[in-house]
């Protein structure tokens, strides 16, 4: 269930953001992880900084820097911090810049969960240096957004921090349902939700507050944020089916370790012969190539992929419906564009 970003070092697709503003925060953006992602020791940096380096989507970044120009257009603005001038570029820039090594950390911990070999078009750094050194990257790139957020703000540490639990809260979770075919929905949206909408919501409630935005603004955006989340994990799932390949991350990694997305668990409730197909090769002790092959052809014949993909629609829908608040502007209309792209990418 991990977020694939894909695209290697090219640079993110960015067709959704209409927004200058955020454009001109991207463009600093990677000189200020890097810097960020730097340690005293120099092997640890050359770890830390690998997949830094590998590029990405960055779309929290984005989302942040949308969701700060989107609040600061919202009712009147505080004395000296409601305006779109009094969250500097500094602070925008380390906040972001935070939230993506977060981001990057936990998928550090996730490629050793996985067994992963391949991010980003590049091996991983468990497989090129072992489980310790990527584990200790990870590590390394947590205490260090953390100290950021803290220098910036510290209740954005504080948020940062539940964040964080909520990730980790959803590993275990998953972990715990690894090959079960009798996963159930509920649990499945409380993972997704903890292990990539936390980090969504999370990046448009940091914004808000870096915009000087009033509560109902910053509560607003961030269930925008959680439901956004919630597509992006629906439709990322899709991709461990129905890609051909050119990911970041090989489809059909997820299949292999027992972790079922979305599409399989809707496939898996089907009373048809399809389900029951599909639920007894997933049953076996090991799925080789031929095995995973058939499962993705099942899981499409009985409408698990069409599902999933109905209900990405749905939360970014709801999504949307809450920045109804928002007066309108080029980072709002990016905000609604956001969930078309989420759902319709194939990257």
């Amino acid at each position: 269930m991990g977020s694939r970003p894909g695209g290697g070092s090219s640079g993110p697709d960015l067709g959704w953001l209409t927004y200058g503003r955020a454009h001109d925060l991207l463009s600093s953006l990677d000189g200020t992880l890097v810097t960020f992602s730097r340690s005293d020791d120099v092997r640890l940096s050359e770890v830390a900084e690998h997949l830094v380096r590998r590029g990405g989507k960055r779309v929290r970044p984005a989302l942040l820097f949308t969701a700060a120009g989107a609040a600061s257009r919202v009712g009147a603005p505080a004395p000296g911090a409601g305006s779109e001038s009094a969250a500097e570029d500094a602070d925008l820039l380390t906040a972001a810049a935070a939230i993506e090594l977060l981001h990057v950390a936990a998928l550090y911990h996730d490629d050793v969960m996985d067994r992963a070999d391949m991010r980003r078009g590049a091996s991983t750094v468990n497989a090129l240096r072992g489980d310790a050194e990527a584990l200790t990257a990870g590590t390394f790139l947590f205490a260090r957004a953390i100290r950021m957020l803290v220098e910036l703000d510290g209740r954005l540490a504080g948020w940062a921090g539940q964040s964080a639990l909520a990730l980790a809260l959803g590993q275990l979770q998953e972990a715990e349902n690894a090959y079960n075919v009798g996963h159930r929905l509920d649990s499945y949206i409380q993972i997704a939700a903890r292990k990539t909408a936390a980090l969504f919501e999370l990046s448009c409630r940091v914004g808000a507050r870096l915009a000087g935005a009033g509560r109902e603004t910053a509560d607003a955006l961030g269930l925008y944020g959680r439901g956004l989340g919630l597509a992006f994990q629906a439709a990322d799932d899709t991709l461990d089916i129905t890609a051909e390949g050119g990911l970041g991350k090989r489809p059909g990694i997820d299949l292999r370790e027992g972790v079922y997305g979305l599409p399989v668990l809707l496939a898996l409730q089907r009373k048809t012969a399809e389900a029951d197909r599909l639920r007894r090769i997933l049953e076996r002790d090991a799925l080789d190539e031929a095995a995973q092959a058939e499962v993705r052809d099942l899981v499409i014949a009985a409408g698990g992929v069409a599902g999933a993909v109905k209900v990405a629609h749905r939360y970014g829908q709801e999504a949307v419906a809450q920045i109804a608040v928002l007066a309108d502007s080029d980072a709002k209309e990016s905000l609604i564009r956001l969930p078309q792209y989420v759902v319709l990418r194939r990257h």
